[in-house]
């Protein structure tokens, strides 16, 4: 099943989350207020793991986008575990973007698509 945008609604906010990044190489932009990570990089909070190739965090708007080949991924959408993969993953305060080749697992289904958008929730309670 092919989905040229699948939208998924999420319980959970990243960006207020604490999260831990590591990798073999990091590099630090003071003046632009970046960190780089490369070479096998481990993202992780309470509801989100991934692994990638590299990962740019800019720290100014807590955003940031990884790259892999592939990037495996797994979510908690607030009932269950997600996982998949994709070649780029993109988050900021209100959107998880997974693209190149996405596949993901959700409830027994596969779902495949160019592109995913995940909206995340606002709610800061």
């Amino acid at each position: 099943m092919l989905y040229k945008l699948f939208i998924l609604l999420l319980s959970f906010t990243l960006v207020s989350q604490e999260y831990e990044i590591t990798s073999d190489n990091i590099e630090i932009d003071t003046e632009l207020n970046t960190i780089n990570y490369e070479f096998n990089v481990i993202f992780k909070s309470d509801e989100i793991f991934f692994t990638a190739d590299s990962l740019k965090l800019n720290q100014k708007n807590e955003s940031f986008i990884a790259y892999g080949s592939p990037i495996k991924i797994k979510f908690f959408d607030g009932l269950e575990y997600i996982e998949g993969e994709a070649g780029q993953v993109e988050i900021d305060t209100e959107v998880l973007r997974l693209s190149k080749n996405v596949s993901i697992i959700k409830s027994g289904n596969k779902i495949n698509s160019k592109n995913m958008t995940i909206k995340l929730s606002n709610d800061k309670s």
